[in-house]
């Protein structure tokens, strides 16, 4: 697949995530019932067809998670939480925020003398 084509799905993948996150579970229900009525048009009992069907496809999670996975944007998703979170951080303790950036930003040595 070329980036051509992956990179408005990320982009909607990161934009949307709500919407791309809803029709994840409308796909994988769908694809749960399609398999119980397999089951139930079988013979199972519907309660059977339905444990059969989500033993079948492997569990729903970790078929979400590889779904989150696949599409390649975690990364960043991950980068802007990290980002949310220390800025949370540093709001909470603006005493040593600012201690913290003072001692690590730039230090000015003066000239550099070689002898």
């Amino acid at each position: 697949m070329s980036w051509f084509y992956k990179l408005p799905l990320r982009l909607r993948s990161l934009f949307r995530h709500a919407h791309v996150e809803q029709d994840l579970r409308q796909e994988i229900d769908f694809h749960v019932q399609a398999q119980t009525d397999e089951y139930i048009a079988n013979g199972m009992k519907p309660d059977e067809a339905l444990y059969a069907a989500l033993r079948s496809l492997g569990g729903v999670a970790q078929i979400e998670e590889q779904c989150r996975e696949a599409r390649g944007v975690g990364f960043i998703e991950d980068f802007v939480q990290d980002l949310r979170f220390g800025f949370r951080m540093l709001r909470r303790s603006p005493g040593f925020s600012l201690i913290a950036i003072l001692e690590l930003g730039p230090v000015d040595e003066g000239p550099v003398v070689q002898s």
